[in-house]
């Protein structure tokens, strides 16, 4: 069932000027989106914030293509962090999300202004967001709602003063009822002022309808969970949430039985202000959808997308439901995990389904010469299942390959389900434009499929 749409213009957008500024203010902050950010190696953290040993990585080599050599994380971000564009490509946390540079790369040179994107697996919205920056316009699918929240929010973010106003007022609207802890998770997790706004913002804010609301429930959504000192909770995973016996059991061994008294509706107002700091990007036209992507996809108009740019979950490496159960709470769902709803596509069946249902609907809303581009787990039940969907889906196209270590150490490294790089697998069924970009980035022709 479709349960929420933001839906912006999709007409191409003909007279696209990408110099103009899209609140009319001027930026403070460097212009452009040409530069290049140097990141410093990773600190390796505990739940509290702590230093603690790395864990071995992978040895990078040739063949795993251009993003895997020493000096690669120097080339991984095509905008500074003081443009708007780079500022707002980072806002919300989400498992396995596109490095900047492939997105922006892969956009930029497989696809033309005014053109459009599709990604009906788009997490945090890394794709859509570059395509419209790019002047290309996108579509972008989720069936969860944070992964919509913070793809909706980035597509279309609204003035910084309606954003404080509006969170001014959310702190009035909090109650004396709303400052008790209904579970010693709550007590840890947050102090009463804390827990008093987010109810207070749970129960006001029309995050799926008002453009101010869902943007204003991205930044409580984004820093409700974080290390200690940096958001407004107790020390949690930025990312993964883990679950509330586990940490109460760890706040109570590292002595973090009270959670920390500050004030919600300042550090909120010191986040977006620094968010804002350099305006908003000149976007494109871009558009959200919430929903299963099989349904979302055959009952929409025919979008003539010049690119499909996607990364599939992967099979069982995580729960897409219950790791994010903090901020699904936000948005008006129970405070605990539910098994019922579990989303880590460990049915090998059921998964290889799931993309070929989606892809081929996904199919008839391509252009006849789109190319195709799949970043997937290089584990063998990932790759082997999205090569053969692929395959199944477009027989007659050449389907290209590049083996990919990650630039730097993902989530999972901070979360205790290991700490080495991804190994990543890019997978390019050619277009038009395919050829020479795939002999660009190294990709190369895949192995025919062997028959039984």
């Amino acid at each position: 069932m479709r349960v929420a749409v933001l839906s912006f213009d999709m007409r191409p957008a003909r007279h696209f000027n990408p110099d103009a500024s899209q609140d009319g203010t001027a930026v403070r902050c460097r212009a452009g989106s040409a530069g290049r950010l140097s990141v410093p190696a990773p600190q390796v953290l505990d739940l509290g914030g702590r230093p603690r040993p790395q864990s071995g990585g992978h040895s990078a080599s040739a063949r795993h293509g251009p993003y895997s050599s020493p000096g690669a994380m120097k080339q991984t971000h095509p905008w500074r962090r003081n443009t708007s564009e780079g500022r707002w490509y980072g806002f919300g946390r989400y498992y396995a999300m596109f490095p900047p540079r492939f997105a922006y790369d892969a956009i930029d040179g497989l696809t033309r202004r005014g053109e459009r994107v599709l990604d009906p697996f788009c997490g945090r919205g890394n794709g859509p967001f570059t395509a419209t920056v790019l002047g290309r316009e996108s579509v972008g699918i989720d069936v969860n709602p944070l992964a919509w929240l913070f793809t909706a929010s980035k597509l279309k973010p609204a003035g910084v003063e309606q954003v404080l106003d509006r969170l001014m007022s959310i702190g009035r609207a909090a109650r004396a009822r709303d400052r008790k802890g209904r579970s010693r998770f709550e007590r840890m997790a947050w102090a009463p002022a804390v827990r008093s706004f987010l109810r207070a913002a749970r129960r006001e804010l029309n995050w799926q309808t008002s453009r101010v609301d869902r943007t204003l429930m991205g930044f409580v959504t984004l820093h409700m969970q974080d290390k200690l000192g940096a958001g407004l909770s107790n020390a949690l995973w930025p990312t993964i949430a883990c679950s509330p016996g586990y940490a109460v059991r760890w706040w109570t061994k590292a002595g973090l039985v009270k959670a920390p008294d500050v004030d919600p509706v300042a550090i909120l107002a010191d986040k977006i202000r620094r968010r804002y700091e350099c305006g908003r990007p000149t976007q494109a036209n871009g558009t959200a959808l919430l929903g299963d992507a099989r349904q979302e996809l055959r009952d929409a108009d025919a979008m003539e997308a010049s690119l499909l740019l996607t990364s599939p979950p992967y099979i069982g490496v995580t729960d897409y439901w219950n790791d994010h159960w903090i901020r699904l709470w936000m948005l008006g769902h129970p405070l605990r995990k539910d098994w019922r709803r579990s989303a880590k596509f460990a049915n090998q069946v059921g998964y290889a389904e799931l993309l070929r249902s989606a892809f081929d609907q996904a199919r008839k809303h391509l252009r006849a010469s789109a190319p195709v581009l799949i970043r997937s787990d290089q584990r063998r039940l990932t790759a082997s299942v999205c090569k053969e969907v692929l395959r199944h889906v477009w027989p007659r196209r050449r389907l290209y390959v590049r083996h990919t270590v990650a630039p730097s150490e993902g989530v999972s490294l901070h979360h205790g389900r290991g700490g080495r790089k991804a190994n990543e697998l890019d997978l390019l069924l050619l277009g038009r434009r395919g050829r020479r970009w795939a002999e660009r980035n190294r990709l190369q022709p895949a192995l025919p499929a062997t028959r039984a």
